[in-house]
């Protein structure tokens, strides 16, 4: 008797953290249109882009969390300063500010040249951080 109630509990807890993972990674909502921008950095990072479709495959929550820390824990504010060069938004790689980010407030970054800023939103707001 004790087999079987071991083995229900153990089944119950693996449903429920399986209904928890595919909750999770349905509440993270990913642009394609950003996806399409900004896969390439989450691919480099796991081997290039020969084998990312397999990774992707094998880790959709881990890749769901750092497709949206690249796609969408930013954004561009277009036309910040009068003078410059749009910013063409697929070519940050934002970890690359990571140690500018605030937890509390946004923070706008401005590059020589272009007349759109990155601004980065709160670390107390990211679903995923970069070691």
């Amino acid at each position: 008797m004790k087999t079987s109630i071991k083995l229900f509990l153990l089944s119950f807890l693996l449903g429920l953290t399986f209904s928890s993972f595919s909750q999770k990674t349905a509440e993270i909502k990913l642009n394609p249109e950003k996806v399409e921008k900004f896969w390439i950095y989450v691919a480099n990072m796991h081997g290039g882009p020969d084998v990312f479709d397999k990774w992707k495959e094998t880790n959709k929550m881990l890749y769901a969390q750092e497709m949206w820390y690249y796609s969408e824990s930013f954004y561009v504010k277009r036309n910040y300063s009068p003078e410059g060069v749009p910013l063409n938004e697929s070519i940050i790689c934002i970890h690359r500010f990571e140690d500018q980010r605030k937890e509390n407030e946004e923070v706008i970054i401005t590059l020589p040249g272009f007349k759109d800023a990155i601004v980065l939103l709160p670390a107390k707001t990211l679903i995923y951080k970069p070691n």
